[in-house]
């Protein structure tokens, strides 16, 4: 008689803990994710949007295996992607944009330190999560949207006690959706020299004739970033500084090189069950004769932000606010204002 596979179960419940599925074949698989709702009330709507929207925040499930020496990480299900200053979309919309299924690689770990992924990847790029119930916000900033989101290819990782080395091959800001993929290339260098202290810098650089798709017009955009991190004790402060230059290039529908620029600053205070997140930020979007727009608030516009976010958590529920403030130089709203404020709330849990 053949053994069970299922030899034990151990199951936990936590904000940090997933459930455990010990297996004899393959190892212990990991299960988690979240299902929240969420409901923002803007003052000044832009494009299309709603004063008021409640929607599926995030409903995901993520099943995973760690690389000992053969590994993999999927995550299925809805989400949404809401940003400050910018109008906010059904669920089913963001969703489509990198599928229901938006992660899912293997992992190989052939040595010590040495791994290989391949697969549909989480970019290197930025402080921000992409998705709700992984981010310290409702909203991602404005920095975030300069940034890409979800790549197909493959990456190399290398690391040591105080640095890592990543370096991949991709199709950038998602051209495998289109029916002209375009390769782009991925670095990133760390560096650990203090114990609760990191800082790295990324870089993702495309084909300049990649042409724009429903993540990302233009999607020939050159991005480096610069991210820090530093915790002392509960409190953890972070930066997300980023450059962003697309080349002229017709097959791109660039008719002529624009640059933008932004910065973010972040910080959290960790109290459990009580968490508070802050967000200053600044961007610029520099003036072109192609009228393109890198930020997300039209073509040479600049802006600041500022988000604060309070929560609390007791076991897998949890509940948390959004307060947010965009300040623009020239109008970007639907009623001509160059300000916008929102109010929003998240509720649910993660498993």
């Amino acid at each position: 008689m053949k053994k069970l596979i299922f030899l034990s179960l151990s199951v936990s419940v936590s904000i940090a803990q997933a459930f455990e599925l010990k297996t004899e074949s393959i190892g212990t698989i990991n299960l988690n994710g979240a299902l929240t709702g969420y409901s923002i009330y803007t003052d000044n709507k832009v494009g299309n949007d709603r004063k008021t929207r409640y929607d599926v925040g995030s409903a995901l499930i993520s099943i995973s295996k760690s690389a000992e020496p053969v590994g993999f990480t999927v995550i299925g299900g809805a989400y949404s992607l809401p940003v400050v200053g910018a109008g906010l979309s059904n669920t089913s919309d963001y969703t489509k944009l990198y599928s229901a299924l938006p992660i899912a690689y293997i992992e190989l770990a052939p040595l010590k330190g040495f791994s290989i992924q391949v697969g549909k990847l989480p970019t290197l790029i930025g402080y921000e999560s992409a998705f709700t119930y992984l981010n310290n916000y409702i909203q991602r900033g404005l920095v975030w949207n300069m940034q890409p989101v979800i790549h197909n290819g493959v990456r190399l990782t290398y690391s040591a006690d105080l640095f890592s080395v990543k370096f991949g091959v991709n199709d950038g800001f998602y051209t495998l959706s289109t029916n002209h993929p375009k390769p782009a290339f991925e670095l990133s260098l760390a560096l650990t020299p203090v114990k609760d202290g990191s800082i790295s810098f990324n870089v993702l650089l495309p084909d300049k004739s990649s042409r724009p798709n429903d993540t990302s017009s233009p999607a020939n955009k050159r991005v480096f970033n610069l991210v820090a991190s530093y915790t002392l004790d509960k409190i953890t402060l972070g930066a997300d500084l980023t450059y962003v230059e697309a080349p002229k290039d017709d097959t791109a529908q660039v008719l002529e090189k624009a640059k933008a620029s932004g910065v973010g600053f972040h910080a959290y205070y960790d109290l459990k069950p009580f968490k508070v997140s802050g967000r200053v930020e600044y961007v610029k979007d520099n003036t072109d004769a192609g009228n393109i727009d890198l930020v997300g608030l039209g073509n040479s516009n600049k802006a600041w932000t500022f988000t604060l976010t309070p929560a609390y958590a007791k076991g897998p529920l949890f509940i948390r606010s959004d307060i947010s403030y965009v300040s623009a130089d020239k109008p970007f709203t639907n009623n001509g204002k160059k300000n916008q404020n929102r109010l929003g709330v998240e509720v649910g849990f993660i498993f």
